[in-house]
């Protein structure tokens, strides 16, 4: 479990700056925010050493919560108003297809880093 309480710090620090951010410029979209957040800590969990599957599937989680909340937070302020990637929903259905795919990538890397 030690393993994964420093890059669930650098995923808290990564959402908090997202948000700041994203209440400083509102009509900004920061695409890779909610990847960043979501693949951070089962990437930081993975990189240190080999780590179980219990560990990686919680690093996961606590990156996608961290992610989703983040969402949650932003898009019910009404500060996730900026343009989107996708060709349709808006900045908060793309912010979480974004953490959702960076939840999986960095769960796959915890996995593949295993073997």
């Amino acid at each position: 479990m030690q393993t994964i309480i420093r890059p669930s710090l650098y995923g808290l620090g990564l959402s908090l700056l997202w948000g700041v951010l994203a209440f400083r410029n509102p009509t900004i979209t920061y695409h890779l925010a909610p990847l960043l957040v979501a693949v951070v800590i089962p990437i930081g969990a993975a990189s240190t050493q080999t780590i179980t599957t219990r560990t990686a599937l919680t690093a996961t989680s606590i990156g996608a919560v961290l992610a989703l909340g983040a969402v949650v937070i932003l898009g019910s302020t009404e500060h996730l108003a900026g343009p989107s990637l996708l060709p349709t929903g808006g900045a908060v259905l793309e912010a979480i297809v974004f953490g959702a795919i960076g939840a999986f990538g960095g769960l796959a890397f915890a996995i593949w880093r295993r073997r």
